[in-house]
C-alpha cells in the first residue's frame, strides 16, 4: 500500500472513530436523557402511589364522607402518572410486562382501598351515621330507659354489658365478646325475671343486632393482628412497594445495561478499527523501516568508500521504494558523470602536463640556442679560415706567419665549437634525464640535488636573478632510489605556482628547496616567502581545479597532480602550510624510498654518468 493511501486511510480510521465517539455519545444522551424522564416519571408514580398510601392511614384514623371524592381523584392521579409512564416507556420499543405488573398490584391495592371505604360507609364516617350511629342509638335509648327504672340490678346488668362492648371495641379480644353475649343473655333474664315490659326485650334486641352487625364490619375490616381488610391492605401495600422497588430497579438496570452496552458498542469499534490501524501502522512501519535502512546504508557506504555503483534495488511501488529508485538513478548518473569528469578530468591533467613539458620545453630551447649560436659562430669563422687557406694555396702565396695565424684561429673556432657541442649535449641530457616518460620508467638511483639543479636549470631565463633568488639545502652526497621524472615534474609544477602565483611585485621571491633524512623517512621542503595561500583554499588545495586564479589562467590542477604523483607514484605524504605572514611550504614525506648519503658511492654513480 502507497503511503498516500495509508494515509488517507489514517485518516477515514480516525474520521471513523470520531464519528462512532459522536454517535455513541448522542445514543448515551438519548439514553441518559431517557432514563432521567424515566426517573422523573417513577418518582411522580412513587409520590402517587405514597398519598395513597398516606391516605389510608388518614382513611382509618380520621373517616370521613369527604374521603370517598379523595380516593377517586388520587386513584385518577395515579392512574393519569402510570398511563404517561406506560406510553413513555413504550415508546422506546421496551417490554411493558414489568409495568403491567405493577399496575396489577396497584389496582388491586386500590380495590381493597374502595372495599375499605365502602366499609366505612356502611359503617359510618362519624357517631350519627351508618351501623354505627344506629348502634350507638340504640344503645343510648337502652341504657337511658335502664336508668329511669330505677331498677338497679337490671342497670347494673346493663352497665356491665357496656364495660364489656368498649373492652372488645379496645381490644378486640374474642373473649369480651363472649363475655358480651353472656352479659346479654343475663340482662334478658334480668328483663324476664323482673316481668318488664317487651319494650326492655325489644330496646335490647335493637342494641343486640346493631353490635352484631358493628362487630361483623369490624371483623370484615380486621380486629384481629393479620386479619380482615386492614391486613389485606397491609399485605397489598407490602407488594405493591415491593414491586414497584423492583420494577424501578429493572428498568434503571435495563437502562443501564442499554447505557453500557452502547459504550461497550462504540469501544469495540474503536478497539476494533484501532487494532486494524495499528496492524497497518505496524506493517507499514516496518516496510517503511526496512527501505529506510536500506536507502541509509547505501548512503553510508557511498559516503565512506566513495563508491557510486552502489544501488539499494528496493521492491514494491510505494513512496519509499519510488525514492530509493530514484536514488539508485541518481547513482547511476553521479557515476556516469563522475566516469565523464574523470575523463575530462584525465584530459586536462594530460594537457596540464604538456603544458609543463611545453614550458620546459621552452626553456631548454633557450638555453640550447645559445651554445648552438656559438657554434655557429665559431663555424662560420672556421670556415672563413678555410677559405682564406685555400685561396692562398691556390695563389702560392702561403706564408709561415700567416699559416700559423690560420692555424690559431682555427684551433681557437675549433675548441668554441667543441666546447659548445659539449654544452648542447649535456642540455639534451639533463633534457632526457627530466623527461622521461614515467609510466614506463623503471626505479632507478639518482643524486637529489643534481636533479633539483637540473630541474631549476630548464626554467633559468623565467627565474631571473633580480626577481627571484633560488636556494638548495640539500645534502651534496643524497642519492634516491625512485622515479626522476615523478621528481622534475613536482619541481617544476612548484616553480610554475611560484612564477604565477607566489610573487609580490617590487619585492624579489625567496625560494628554498631543501632535504633531509630523518629516521628513515627522506624529508623534502620546497619554500617561498611569496604571496602565501589564502586560509579558505588550504582544506581543499589539492583538489582538482581549486585556485586563486580562475579568471587570469589558472586551472587548479597543478597541486592535484603533485598530490596525486607522491601519493601514488612516489607511495609518500604531502602537506601544505601557509603561515600567517606570508608564504608557502610544500612538505614531501617519503617513508619507503630507499636513499644512500655516502660520498664513495655518490662518486661512482658520477663517474658511471
Amino acid at each position: 500500500m502507497q503511503l498516500r493511501k495509508s494515509v488517507l486511510f489514517y485518516k477515514l480510521a480516525a474520521l471513523t472513530s470520531v464519528v462512532v465517539i459522536i454517535i455513541t455519545s448522542w445514543f448515551l444522551y438519548f439514553e441518559l436523557a431517557r432514563s432521567h424522564q424515566l426517573s422523573a416519571y417513577f418518582t411522580q408514580l412513587q409520590s402517587k402511589l405514597q398519598k395513597v398510601t398516606d391516605f389510608e392511614e388518614l382513611l382509618l384514623l380520621e373517616p370521613s364522607v369527604t374521603h370517598k371524592n379523595t380516593f377517586a381523584q388520587l386513584k385518577f392521579d395515579y392512574q393519569n402518572t402510570f398511563n404517561e409512564l406506560l406510553a413513555f416507556h413504550q415508546s422506546g420499543g421496551a417490554d411493558a410486562t414489568s409495568l403491567a405488573s405493577l399496575d396489577e398490584k396497584a389496582q388491586a391495592y386500590f380495590t381493597t382501598m374502595k372495599k375499605l371505604i365502602h366499609i366505612q360507609s356502611v359503617m359510618g364516617f362519624d357517631e350519627t351515621s351508618g351501623i354505627y350511629g344506629n348502634f350507638r342509638r340504640n344503645a343510648h335509648l337502652l341504657q337511658q330507659r335502664v336508668e329511669n327504672s330505677a331498677l338497679a340490678e337490671l342497670e347494673v346488668a346493663i352497665l356491665e354489658l357496656r364495660r364489656r362492648e368498649k373492652d372488645y371495641f379496645l381490644r378486640g379480644e374474642i373473649r369480651y365478646l363472649t363475655m358480651h353475649d353472656e352479659l346479654n343473655n343475663e340482662a334478658r333474664k334480668v328483663i324476664k325475671a323482673l316481668k318488664l315490659e317487651n319494650d326492655y326485650l325489644n330496646l335490647l334486641g335493637s342494641y343486640k343486632q346493631g353490635f352484631d352487625s358493628y362487630v361483623e364490619l369490624l371483623q370484615v375490616l380486621g380486629m384481629a393482628q393479620g386479619s380482615g381488610v386492614k391486613a389485606q391492605l397491609f399485605f397489598e401495600k407490602r407488594q405493591l412497594r415491593s414491586e414497584f422497588d423492583s420494577v424501578s430497579l429493572q428498568l434503571q438496570s435495563a437502562s443501564q445495561g442499554r447505557k453500557e452496552l452502547i459504550i461497550l458498542s462504540g469501544l469495540i469499534i474503536i478497539v476494533l478499527v484501532s487494532g486494524i490501524v495499528l496492524m497497518l501502522l505496524s506493517y507499514q512501519n516496518g516496510k517503511v523501516s526496512e527501505h529506510v535502512l536500506a536507502i541509509n546504508r547505501v548512503l553510508i557506504k557511498v559516503a565512506k568508500m566513495e563508491d557510486f555503483s552502489l544501488r539499494v534495488n528496493l521492491r514494491g511501488s510505494d513512496e519509499i521504494a519510488q525514492i530509493g529508485h530514484h536514488l539508485d538513478n541518481l547513482l547511476a548518473f553521479i557515476e556516469t558523470l563522475l566516469q565523464r569528469l574523470s575523463a575530462a578530468q584525465q584530459k586536462l591533467i594530460d594537457e596540464a602536463k604538456m603544458a609543463s613539458l611545453g614550458n620546459m620545453v621552452s626553456g631548454f630551447a633557450q638555453e640550447l640556442n645559445m651554445p648552438i649560436d656559438e657554434a655557429m659562430v665559431g663555424q662560420t669563422k672556421l670556415k672563413k679560415q678555410v677559405m682564406t687557406l685555400k685561396e692562398q694555396l691556390g695563389m702560392g702565396r702561403m706564408q709561415k706567419q700567416a699559416l700559423a695565424t690560420l692555424i690559431s684561429d682555427a684551433e681557437s673556432a675549433l675548441y668554441l665549437l667543441e666546447s659548445n657541442l659539449q654544452r648542447t649535449a649535456s642540455l639534451v641530457d639533463d633534457f632526457q634525464l627530466v623527461a622521461g616518460n614515467q609510466e614506463f620508467e623503471a626505479r632507478t638511483w639518482f643524486n637529489l640535488k643534481h636533479l633539483v639543479e637540473t630541474t631549476f636549470g630548464c626554467y633559468h631565463t623565467e627565474l631571473p636573478s633580480d626577481a627571484f633568488q633560488v636556494e638548495l639545502e640539500i645534502p651534496e652526497h643524497l642519492r634516491l632510489n625512485s622515479y626522476p621524472s615523478a621528481f622534475n615534474q613536482i619541481l617544476s609544477y612548484c616553480i610554475h605556482n611560484c612564477i604565477k602565483h607566489a610573487r609580490v611585485k617590487g619585492k624579489v621571491l625567496n625560494i628554498v628547496v631543501s632535504a633531509m633524512v630523518i629516521n628513515d623517512y627522506v624529508h623534502l621542503y620546497f619554500k617561498d616567502d611569496g604571496a602565501g595561500i589564502d586560509k579558505s583554499l588550504l582544506p581543499s588545495i589539492f583538489e582538482p581545479f581549486v585556485t586563486s586564479k580562475r579568471f587570469a589562467g589558472g586551472t587548479g590542477l597543478g597541486l592535484s597532480i603533485v598530490y596525486n604523483l607522491v601519493k601514488q607514484r612516489l607511495a609518500g605524504e604531502v602537506k601544505m602550510q601557509s603561515p600567517a605572514h606570508g608564504g608557502a611550504c610544500l612538505h614531501i614525506i617519503l617513508s619507503d624510498t630507499p636513499y644512500d648519503v655516502s660520498e664513495a658511492n655518490t662518486k661512482l654513480q658520477m663517474d658511471r654518468e
